[in-house]
């Protein structure tokens, strides 16, 4: 029993070696790929962030600070068929720059480095970018696999995800959960499905590959696929690119220098144009060089003008990486100028330029000039009419825009909920209200719940008797208001009117007619945040009426209450 003891320990002791020697021989192969930005891209994002903060979106601006310090993701070596070295990555981890750096780890701890090495190509309909190595290089690469991969096959995440801040090397272990998922928000299932599986997945794993044991593989693993998405609302679940649509994707682009034509990059951008609700699909057709120009002014027309889900997730795209969240707005601005439910778009007019070509787009009786480049690979704009950039201001205009405020006469939201305090001067008494308006520029109009205090003779009593009693108002409200916008404050003066029902119990004794009315005015003081929201405080005097009966019918008496009322709310559903 002692000897099986000892054997099933070292078994064990064996198995552990060996995944620890595996660990250590797979990562020579995998690398930090840490971005550059150019001179122009930092001076452009530094200059965006300032701007950003004097226009007080400083929640977008804490995220340019973060990008600027630094971001990673994770690539593999492969070798082409003529022996010609590259690292494999996400286009998403690459291809915002035209150079990156590549760090690999030695099994000695220390660190080899491969500086400013070129971008020679990225893929947006597979989200695959590839990076030159120097033709000294002598690392090793691994080799994609062509074995058919099966739900609950054993995989392995490799790269180096993100540990207080700096890369970390990890190697994770799942199983396939879905070898062949369809999800069009990742790729188009024409081209190719996506590979569900629970290998462990971090932010910096991206570009990454997803492997297979392989014992005739030098590395003892071969890639099956590029770890390139995880869903935020459930765990364990990942996606890679398989190894097949990879392969394919790089094999025709740069070994057989296959390149898509003008024309059927044309057709491909008009199909995009004509998608409804679909902008995303503009964002491969914009260039480095356009979001460099445009980005600024086109984010801040998307968090000022967008609908709320466009807003939200040009937001959320831009919290992981600014400038593709820049690259985002600028698909919505293009797409929103050119789209169309009900015309059609055509190509007009194409001509050479010495730095690219020049494309006229026909849809009905409008035409749109554009100019596009070549971009890492492929056709880009960096020029499309009606996009515009903000005006560049000098030293002295920054200082003075830093006190300037932009002022308009406009109520940027169609909805609002409002509670608070409501105090009664005449019978010194505290209660509350609510209020559920439709708002419009100079007019709103809605609901009011209220309870307020009348002190009330009772009917029918031979010495009469005052009593203090609470009375319940359900009423309409309808007000005139101006709303003046100072950049992001709308300060609100507004008269309002309300006339409804009463609820009293025991209404009966006191002869209370079933009806009240009211007249007031306020102030009110909101913030529009880059949320599709608005938070508000408001001040409000009304004036309350109501009626009681004589005993003899003939003749009301009228009961007059003066509330004031402090209250908060939110407005929503942006214009």
């Amino acid at each position: 029993m002692k000897n099986l003891k000892r054997k099933l320990f070292c078994l064990a002791a064996m198995a552990i070696l060996s995944c620890s020697v595996w660990a250590q021989s797979i990562r020579e192969y995998v690398c930090v790929v840490h971005g550059n930005l150019s001179s122009e891209n930092k001076t452009f994002l530094t200059d965006l962030k300032d701007s950003l903060e004097r226009n007080g979106y400083t929640y977008y601006s804490k995220y340019i600070g973060s990008f600027l310090e630094g971001t990673f993701g994770s690539g593999f070596i492969w070798y082409a068929s003529d022996g010609t070295p590259y690292v494999v990555t996400n286009r998403h981890v690459a291809g915002n720059y035209e150079t990156v750096n590549l760090s690999f780890e030695n099994e000695d701890g220390s660190v080899s480095e491969f500086k400013e090495m070129k971008v020679v190509f990225s893929d947006d309909d597979i989200d695959i970018a590839l990076i030159s190595l120097p033709s000294t290089f002598k690392r090793p690469g691994l080799q994609f696999t062509s074995a058919k991969i099966n739900d609950g096959d054993d995989v392995f995440s490799a790269g180096f995800p993100g540990l207080a801040g700096k890369p970390s090397w990890q190697l994770g272990k799942g199983v396939v959960s879905n070898s062949s998922a369809r999800i069009k928000e990742l790729i188009d299932p024409e081209i190719s499905s996506v590979i569900q599986h629970t290998a462990q997945i971090d932010g910096g794993n991206s570009g990454g590959p997803l492997l297979i044991k392989d014992s005739s593989s030098k590395a003892g693993y071969k890639v099956c696929g590029v770890n390139t998405w995880s869903a935020a609302a459930r765990q364990n679940t990942n996606f890679s690119i398989p190894a097949a649509a990879v392969e394919k994707t790089v094999k025709s682009k740069i070994i057989q220098k296959k390149t898509v034509t003008f024309d059927e990059h044309s057709v491909a951008f008009i199909k995009a144009c004509s998608e409804n609700d679909e902008f995303t699909s503009l964002m491969p057709y914009i260039s480095n060089s356009m979001v460099s120009s445009y980005g600024e002014k086109a984010l801040k027309d998307v968090l000022a003008k967008a609908p709320t889900d466009v807003r939200s997730y040009v937001s959320y795209v831009f919290e992981s990486n600014p400038l593709i969240g820049l690259r985002c707005s600028l698909a919505y601005v293009v797409w929103s100028k050119i789209h169309s439910d009900s015309e059609r778009i055509d190509l007009k007019e194409t001509s050479d330029e010495a730095t690219g070509k020049k494309v006229i787009f026909n849809r009905g009786d409008s035409t749109f000039e554009s100019f596009w480049i070549e971009d890492q690979g492929s056709w880009r704009l960096s020029d499309f009419e009606g996009v515009t950039k903000d005006k560049k201001l000098s030293n002295k205009e920054k200082a003075r825009n830093q006190s300037d405020s932009i002022f308009s006469i406009e109520e940027p939201y169609f909805m609002s909920v409002s509670g608070g305090y409501f105090r009664n001067i005449t019978e010194s008494s505290n209660s509350f209200m609510f209020d559920f308006k439709y708002r419009f520029n100079f007019v709103s109009v809605g609901f009011t719940v209220m309870k307020d205090t009348l002190t009330m003779e009772k009917e029918y009593n031979l010495y009469p008797e005052s009593d203090k009693n609470s009375i319940y108002d359900l009423g309409l409200v309808a007000g005139l208001q101006l709303p003046l916008k100072i950049d992001r404050v709308i300060i609100m003066p507004l008269v309002e009117g309300q006339a409804g029902m009463i609820y009293k119990s025991g209404s009966s004794q006191y002869n209370l007619a079933p009806f009240f009315y009211g007249i007031g005015g306020g102030i009110e003081f909101a913030y529009c945040t880059d949320f599709g929201f608005s938070p508000f405080l408001g001040a409000k005097y009304m004036a309350n009426t109501y009626f009681k009966r004589t005993s003899g019918y003939d003749d009301n008496i009228k009961y007059s209450t003066g509330n004031f009322a402090i209250y908060a709310g939110v407005k929503f559903f942006e214009r």
